[in-house]
């Protein structure tokens, strides 16, 4: 791109690299480069980061773990953001006799919440044990396993606007869907609040465990994805209608629908982002041919092919 990026020198504290492979930031281990990776340490690195962007008319995202996220073989344009390195506080703010309430910053894993809500002995997390993403990218993917979803606990959402103010917005005014959040133009999520019940930290630990042991059973973690690749629709487990088509074990080169759970697409190797976005389409026109039901894609897609 050719920009001064020593413009921002004195002004950023974090680090910031430039033509990074996404195959390194991803889950699938797939995607081409993005122009710039930056790592801000605290919300006025961001704001900086930000106020130079706009000025220079860079393009930013916002990065989580690379998890949910398929980059195409041309790499991203502009500016991703990484929070994972000054976004990550997670503590304890309120307890009472109904329960405790945690704040958390949208860098920090959900791995660390869990284990640190549980080691408080309290209780209502347990489901998103397992899932490898950020605090943050669960709030945007309203994510959700087992029945639960990351709104059930949620009471509010400390995000940044366009302006680079920062506010808290309650769970009733926050639009949530099934796997969605919607933010108005310009925002970042930077943390949330969570409203857990108290129980027994033994019996906490031991249901994630348990969680733990199933999604070990029942998902492919030996081989790089992005997690389930389709929502679920109103008539059933997406990864059944992919089984019952005939796809189970399908595959495109490098890339192949899993022959654990039929829901993911593992790369298992050499797949390149086109493979997976092409076997994609394949199971999509196949379970509407065999199944009459249109799959919607859970994972984003982003860059340039």
């Amino acid at each position: 791109m050719g920009l001064e990026i020593d413009s921002l020198a004195g002004k950023f504290k974090g680090e910031i690299r430039s033509s990074v492979s996404m195959s390194e930031c991803t889950s699938f281990r797939v995607g081409g480069p993005v122009d710039y990776l930056a790592f801000p340490l605290d919300l006025e690195d961001l704001q900086n980061l930000l106020q130079w962007c706009g000025q220079h008319g860079v393009q930013t995202m916002i990065l989580g773990n690379g998890t949910d996220l398929l980059v195409r073989d041309g790499g991203i344009r502009g500016m991703a953001i990484s929070l994972s390195r000054g976004f990550l506080r997670v503590e304890e703010v309120e307890r009472g006799p109904e329960g405790g309430l945690i704040f958390a910053e949208a860098g920090e894993s959900l791995e660390k919440l869990v284990e640190f809500s549980w080691k408080r002995g309290l209780t209502g997390l347990e489901f998103v044990a397992g899932i490898p993403g950020t605090i943050g990218g669960a709030l945007f993917m309203n994510a959700g396993a087992f029945r639960g979803e990351i709104k059930d606990v949620l009471e509010s959402v400390r995000l940044m606007d366009a302006g680079g103010d920062v506010r808290e917005r309650g769970k009733e005014e926050s639009k949530f869907s099934y796997r969605s959040m919607e933010l108005r133009k310009g925002e970042i999520i930077l943390g949330g609040k969570f409203r857990l019940k108290p129980e027994n930290g033994r019996q906490v630990r031991s249901k994630v465990e348990e969680i733990l042991r199933r999604r070990m059973e029942r998902q492919p973690y030996h081989l790089p994805s992005a997690g389930s690749v389709f929502k679920n629709p109103p008539q059933g487990p997406a990864g059944r209608f992919i089984e019952e088509a005939g796809l189970k074990g399908h595959r495109l080169g490098d890339a192949q629908v899993s022959e654990k759970h039929a829901n993911f697409i593992v790369n298992r190797g050499r797949a390149r982002a086109r493979d997976i976005l092409a076997l994609i389409e394949l199971v999509r026109q196949k379970v509407f041919q065999e199944k009459g039901v249109w799959l919607e894609m859970e994972i984003q897609v982003v860059g340039e092919d």
